[in-house]
């Protein structure tokens, strides 16, 4: 039987602005909404993998559309790009057989990314609903009035 390396992703966000720095009254504002960045890190087996500063309501969207994908499909792949980048997915899950595949743009250090495909899933899932609940608390708002108003991008 052959063995296979189990990865661990460790994922750390951090807000670069104040918590007034965007309110309610900003839902149709895209311009404010876009600059509410987070500073955004991926380590995998406890070595940097990704860090960027990322718009946080972007993100989040691209999170969250992904997360409604999966009731239809569980092999969904998230992808993230960005209305700031035409380079690509600045982040992807690719999915195959039981495995997936965790892969950005601008890599800090070649690692090996390869998860169990429930484990990733669960993984950008709780990161999801973490999120949300990190941006609605810090800066004291609900995100659904800001959905339909936050760009979002399916590709290049």
């Amino acid at each position: 039987m052959e063995k296979y390396q189990t990865n661990t992703l460790h994922f750390t966000y951090q807000f670069t602005c104040s918590p007034n720095e965007i309110t309610t009254r900003h839902k149709r504002d895209t311009a404010k909404i876009l600059s509410i960045d987070i500073f955004f890190t991926i380590k995998i087996n406890h070595q940097l993998y990704f860090q960027a500063d990322l718009p946080a309501f972007e993100f989040y969207k691209a999170l969250a559309r992904w997360r409604k994908k999966l009731l239809k499909n569980q092999q969904a792949p998230f992808r993230y790009f960005s209305i700031e980048y035409d380079e690509g997915a600045i982040l992807e899950m690719i999915p195959f057989h039981q495995l997936a595949r965790l892969v950005t743009i601008w890599p800090e250090a070649e690692v090996y990314n390869v998860f169990a495909h429930q484990y990733l899933v669960n993984e950008l899932s709780l990161l999801e609903r973490t999120l949300k609940n990190d941006i609605e608390r810090y800066f004291d708002i609900k995100i659904s009035p800001f959905m339909r108003h936050i760009p979002y991008r399916e590709q290049c």
